[in-house]
């Protein structure tokens, strides 16, 4: 949202309170004008209709940005689509290094389990320790990539090691000049 959206925002927020028996200050509407900067107007406002129906109390910015989290892939989808890509390629492809399931996200957590190629060639009753290996790759790269997006002056704009797959830890300690 920019400056210009602040009236319209501020209406919401002042009704969305109004609604629920609260009373905001200037103070507070500014604090959540702030958390909510990186929402467009529109998508803010359907957000606050949905869970006008949905909350009991005033949400949080938290409430909104879960609603947005909602959109995204859980970690058992993303290891269908993990799993869907590789059986729509040539074992070639599979082990060229761009292969990409189309979700850098997924591709990631993929490469921190070894890559497509040790999914692929993993034996079937071993299969659910690779899945869940996944998962929390998937989870703890999907938090990361929130933060690091939000907060960039926090986090540093890239990681100082970023994961591309398997590798001896000592490689990953020495400073490469």
């Amino acid at each position: 949202m920019t400056e210009n959206d602040f009236d319209s925002f501020s209406a919401v927020v002042v009704g969305f309170a109004e609604l629920k028996g609260k009373q905001l200050s200037a103070a507070a509407i500014r604090l959540y004008w702030g958390a909510m900067q990186n929402w467009n107007l529109q998508d803010f406002t359907a957000a606050a209709e949905q869970l006008l129906l949905t909350s009991e109390f005033m949400p949080t910015p938290k409430e909104f940005e879960d609603l947005r989290k909602a959109g995204r892939p859980t970690t058992g989808e993303a290891w269908i689509a993990a799993r869907a890509a590789m059986r729509d390629a040539s074992w070639s492809d599979i082990e060229a290094s761009g292969f990409t399931c189309g979700n850098a996200l997924i591709d990631r957590a993929v490469r921190a389990i070894g890559g497509y190629g040790a999914i692929g060639m993993c034996e079937t009753d071993k299969l659910h320790f690779l899945e869940r290996r996944f998962a929390e790759h998937y989870q703890d790269l999907e938090g990361v990539e929130d933060v690091r997006r939000v907060l960039p002056q926090l986090t540093g704009a890239e990681p100082a090691v970023r994961v591309t797959g398997p590798q001896r830890a000592i490689s990953t300690l020495v400073r490469r000049a």
